[in-house]
């Protein structure tokens, strides 16, 4: 934009690298281990002359595979979406950029503008380990969203059955000094 001037760029302070579980990760990941200790222990109770001498063994085996499967699929997705973002703040707007890839696997850069506003209701949400500072709200998510993981990380809570997704800069250390200087930058009109 024109006589516009870049007064904060960033990116998430945490959940980049693959051990940074974030949001309600963790639970998932202990769901997962609680499963396959649940899996595992009923083994004594299984009957093996009704499956087949050692079949049992496999498909426990590939249960719990599979769960292990899942959370590296859980903690790779958190990390490849995180380490994509950069969050700047001018003094006209809030932006948020993400590369990714299309329908078409194809690269891109996903761009979200939001002008402040003296209405919008600018929230910190209160996360772990850091907070996050909602910037605005999208009417439909698509737009940005890959494969439909765009702006969302698994960590997340599913956003079915909203009509809007928020805009948010997830897990920056000082989101009351980026949330003082939006509103200093806000009209008043």
């Amino acid at each position: 934009m024109k006589n516009e001037h870049l007064l904060w760029s960033g990116h998430p302070d945490y959940g980049r690298r693959f051990f940074q579980a974030v949001g309600a990760e963790r639970k998932i990941h202990l769901g997962f281990l609680a499963m396959a200790v649940a899996v595992w222990a009923s083994f004594p109770f299984v009957d093996e002359s009704a499956l087949g001498g050692g079949a049992a063994v496999w498909v426990f085996g590939a249960l719990t595979v599979g769960l292990v499967a899942g959370s590296f699929f859980l903690a790779s997705q958190r990390q490849y979406v995180l380490s994509s973002f950069v969050y700047l703040v001018t003094d006209k707007r809030a932006i948020v950029c993400r590369r990714g890839r299309n329908w078409r696997f194809a690269t891109r850069l996903y761009v979200i503008s939001c002008p402040y506003s003296n209405t919008y209701p600018y929230v910190i949400i209160p996360d772990r380990p850091f907070p996050s500072l909602q910037i605005g709200t999208l009417l439909s998510e698509n737009v940005v969203q890959p494969f439909g993981v765009g702006l969302p990380q698994p960590g997340h809570p599913a956003l079915l059955s909203q009509i809007t997704a928020p805009v948010r800069f997830d897990y920056v250390q000082n989101a009351s000094e980026l949330l003082d200087i939006i509103f200093e930058h806000t009209p008043t009109d």
